[in-house]
């Protein structure tokens, strides 16, 4: 595996505050707008027009976040990378004319932290969402967004995607469904559920991968279709954030076995990075193998791919904090 996404943009130098703009933060918006079906699934709170392709985009994060963690710790890229998802999809929807109807094809995610995020508090993401150059009849934006809390800049996220029209996204779902990938046979029969604890989690539903008995690099996606998170809403395809913390739970897996980080530093993941080639089906086993990478820093780093039979379904790249980053906080936040 030779590719490597490129990291969240990083930001504007004229962009040395918060945005400005009242922005609510005592309600969520509709769910509609950001595609979920629970209310309590919605992470944002308001939205405004900036001018010309900025936008400021409200949020709050409550305790259990996207997936909660063992011991409420906020490091947590995975749920940056889920509230600037559902940015571009609400952005898209109030701001930038695109219909309900049109289904959404996540083509890149990414996200990087400056540190730990602070427990349940207001965010603000100072947004440039724009269409990428393309053919005009097509749908394809970039949302790049600095991330502030407390006053001050915690991260960086990206989100590319396209809006579909539904007769093109039919076709193209029933083209991929009807040739199932060569080599798509069943997952290892011995494969073992991480326990929650080794992923850092407090729960068994929340563990996204089993360990394959004979290779101590790959792992088997393993999904609950009643998982009130990643399966809010009844999807046709495996959900692409699903695949975004199984990429961070196998990894995390990788690193502590061969003693690149420790146990306890499990979900200390600075930036993650994953790119998506190919939709994956519900009734096919997917395997994650995972490489170790360049250190950066001194910071554990490694490439993945989940795939499904012969087809790559989506690569990522996963970085942990640097130690120095991680040692000094108390509690829920430094």
């Amino acid at each position: 595996m030779h590719f490597v996404p490129s990291p969240a943009a990083p930001p504007d130098l004229e962009t040395l505050r918060p945005p400005c703009g009242e922005l609510r933060s005592d309600r969520r918006v509709p769910r509609e707008t950001v595609h979920k079906s629970a209310t309590a699934e919605v992470l944002l709170t308001d939205a405004k027009h900036l001018g010309g392709d900025r936008f400021a985009v409200a949020a709050r994060w409550h305790r259990d976040h996207f997936i909660g963690p063992l011991d409420g710790r906020s490091f947590d890229p995975v749920l940056l990378a889920e509230t600037a998802r559902q940015a571009a999809i609400h952005v898209s929807h109030r701001f930038l004319g695109i219909p309900f109807e049109q289904p959404f094809v996540l083509g890149e995610i990414a996200a990087q932290l400056d540190g730990a995020l602070p427990p349940l508090r207001d965010a603000v993401l100072d947004v440039r969402c724009r269409r990428t150059a393309g053919h005009p009849r097509r749908a394809c934006l970039e949302l790049n967004a600095r991330v502030w809390a407390e006053g001050r800049p915690v991260g960086r996220a990206r989100v590319r995607w396209e809006a579909m029209e539904p007769r093109r996204y039919a076709v193209l779902r029933k083209r991929g469904a009807a040739q199932p990938p060569a080599g798509a046979g069943a997952a290892d029969a011995d494969a073992v559920p991480l326990p929650p604890a080794r992923a850092g989690l407090r729960l068994d539903r929340d563990v996204l991968v089993a360990a394959d008995a004979g290779r101590p690099d790959r792992w088997w996606l393993r999904l609950d279709p009643g998982h009130p998170v990643l399966f809010d809403h009844p999807s046709d395809h495996i959900p692409g954030m699903a695949l975004v913390e199984a990429f961070r739970q196998a990894s995390g897996a990788a690193a502590v076995a061969g003693g690149t980080i420790r146990p306890e530093s499990v979900r200390d993941v600075a930036a993650l990075a994953v790119e998506f080639t190919s939709f994956g089906e519900h009734d096919l086993p997917v395997a994650v193998s995972a490489e170790s990478a360049e250190a950066h820093e001194g910071a554990a780093a490694f490439q993945l791919a989940a795939t499904q039979g012969d087809r790559a379904l989506a690569r990522a790249r996963v970085r942990w904090a640097a130690p120095e980053r991680t040692g000094c906080r108390t509690g829920a936040a430094c």
